[in-house]
């Protein structure tokens, strides 16, 4: 049965117009919060392979500046796609150093304990070596295992605020 827009009254057709963006609302609620898990996996991914993709990237750049100017570089032979992803890789990690460092005067600076206790996870857990775990890094801080993995927590979501923006604020 097909019902024309005008065979309507303005009553029906307000409550389908409020239906609609309704639902569109919460088509838009699902998919930030989507955004927002994904983006707290990708930051989680991002550090635990911190360094291969920091040994790739750093790859990339003699790969490239070798290649410069050769034989390789001629049209016939022309690498671009390859490159061009591993240009992505390359740019990637430059910004998530930029962020790490951006994040590391944020906590520094506060003041708070909890604050540069979160920055020393990070750096601890996945930048500086050796690599700690969460129960030497408890041990070295003076604090629970649990209270490693909830800092912890906390400061990958921190650091996905810094790293993908303004999407992962709750309230905008």
């Amino acid at each position: 049965m097909e019902i024309n827009v005008h065979e309507l009254s303005d009553k029906q057709l307000d409550e389908l117009a409020l239906k609609i963006r309704k639902g569109i609302q919460k088509d838009r609620e699902y998919e930030k919060k989507q955004f927002k898990k994904r983006a707290f996996h990708n930051a989680r991914l991002l550090m635990s392979n911190y360094h291969k993709l920091k040994a790739h990237s750093e790859a990339v750049e003699e790969h490239v500046e070798e290649v410069q100017g050769t034989f390789w570089e001629h049209k016939w032979l022309n690498l671009d796609l390859l490159m061009q992803n591993k240009a992505k890789s390359v740019k990637l990690m430059k910004h998530v150093d930029i962020c790490l460092e951006a994040y590391k005067e944020i906590c520094l600076s506060t003041g708070k304990p909890e604050d540069k206790r979160k920055w020393r996870i990070i750096n601890k857990k996945f930048i500086e070596r050796p690599l700690l775990n969460d129960d030497k890094l408890a041990e070295q801080l003076h604090v629970d295992r649990s209270t490693i993995s909830r800092n912890c927590k906390e400061a990958l979501e921190d650091l996905s605020v810094v790293l993908f923006g303004i999407d992962m604020i709750n309230d905008w």
